[in-house]
C-alpha cells in the first residue's frame, strides 16, 4: 500500500501459541506499522474465536503504544503470505509457532496478556456465536484512531463478508468535546478508518456517513445483519433494534467488544479513550511553547 513501509508478524494460531508476548515486547517508541497475518482454520468458520485473537492483539498494542498502527490479516479474509507481500511494502519479517517458548517478560507482562484470549462474560441481549454476515454497521468519533477503535473495526470486518457501513460523529457535534480544538476533523477521521478497514480486508465494500445529522443507516436499512459495538454503548445498540421493530426491520445481531485498556468491562470504567490523549497532546504542546521537554 503505496510507500509506507511494514513490519509482517506471522502467528500460527495453536493452543501453546505465545505470540501476544511477541506484540508486546516490541519497542513501542521505535516501531515500523506492524501487520499481523494469523494463520489457522480455527477462526474460520466461527467468527467469535477472531474476536478473541482480535481482543488479546489490542490489549497488548495498547500497553505498548496505544496509537501504534497494527493491522491484523487473516486467511479467511483471502490473505497469504504471497498477498500480503504483493500489497505493502513489508521491510521485516517474524514469524511465532505454536510451539514457542514465552518471551521473558516481567510477571506483571505475564499475568496480564496470559488471560486475554479467554471468554469474556456475556451481555444480556448480544449473540455470542457470530456467522458471517453480508451487512454489517459500525460508528464512533474515531478521533487519533487507537487500539480501542482498532478493536472495534477489526471485529466489524471480522463479521463481515460483503459492506460494511461506518458512520463519523460529525464536527457540529462534538463542540462540547474537551481540547475541541485539537479535535481530528471529520474528513481526516473518516480517511483514517476508510484505509483500516480496506487494509484489512480489501475485498469489502465500504460506505459512510456523518452520524447526528440524519438517522443511521443501522435504523433505515432493513437489509442491516449485525451491528458492532463496545460494551458501554450495548444500551444504545437495543435502542436501534426497538427503531427496527417499529419499522418491522429485522434485529440487528449485536456484537459487543472489549473496551481496551480498561480496569474492568463496566461501562464506567476507566479505559484508553481519545480524550485522554487530547489531553495529552495538550499538555505536549503547551511544554514545547515553554521549551520544556516531556518528563
Amino acid at each position: 500500500m503505496g510507500t509506507k513501509v511494514w513490519a509482517l508478524l506471522t502467528v500460527d494460531l495453536g493452543e501453546k501459541s505465545s505470540w501476544t508476548s511477541h506484540v508486546a515486547s516490541r519497542d513501542g517508541r521505535a516501531r515500523l506499522p506492524l501487520l499481523v497475518f494469523f494463520r489457522g482454520q480455527r477462526v474460520s468458520a466461527m467468527r467469535d474465536e477472531a474476536l478473541r485473537v482480535l481482543t488479546a492483539l489490542y490489549e497488548a498494542v495498547a500497553a505498548v503504544a496505544p496509537r501504534w498502527e497494527v493491522v491484523p490479516l487473516f486467511e479467511f479474509c483471502g490473505w497469504s503470505r504471497q498477498t500480503i507481500v504483493e500489497r505493502f511494502n513489508v521491510d521485516s519479517f517474524e514469524e511465532v509457532r505454536p510451539e514457542c517458548d514465552q518471551r521473558e517478560l516481567s510477571p506483571e507482562w505475564k499475568s496480564r496478556l496470559l488471560p486475554l484470549c479467554t471468554v469474556e462474560p456475556e451481555v444480556e441481549g448480544c449473540s455470542t456465536s457470530y456467522s458471517p454476515m453480508d451487512e454489517v454497521c459500525v460508528g464512533g468519533t474515531f478521533d487519533r484512531l487507537h487500539a480501542g477503535h482498532r478493536l472495534l473495526l477489526s471485529a466489524t470486518v471480522a463479521v463481515c463478508d460483503k459492506t460494511i457501513f461506518f458512520g463519523i460523529t460529525a464536527d457540529v457535534l462534538l463542540a462540547k468535546k474537551k481540547n475541541r480544538e485539537l479535535l481530528e476533523p471529520y474528513e481526516v477521521r473518516k480517511g483514517c478508518v476508510e484505509d483500516f478497514i480496506r487494509a484489512m480486508n480489501p475485498n469489502l465494500k465500504v460506505a459512510s456517513g456523518e452520524l447526528g445529522l440524519h438517522d443511521p443507516g443501522a435504523v433505515t436499512s432493513a437489509s442491516m445483519d449485525g451491528i458492532v459495538v463496545s460494551r458501554e454503548t450495548v444500551a444504545g445498540a437495543k435502542s436501534i433494534n426497538d427503531e427496527r421493530e417499529k419499522a418491522n426491520y429485522k434485529a440487528l445481531v449485536v456484537i459487543p467488544v472489549n473496551l481496551v485498556g480498561a480496569t474492568s468491562q463496566e461501562g464506567d470504567a476507566k479505559k484508553l479513550s481519545s480524550s485522554d490523549l487530547r489531553q495529552m497532546d495538550s499538555v505536549s504542546q503547551a511544554r514545547g511553547a515553554k521549551g520544556e521537554s516531556a518528563p
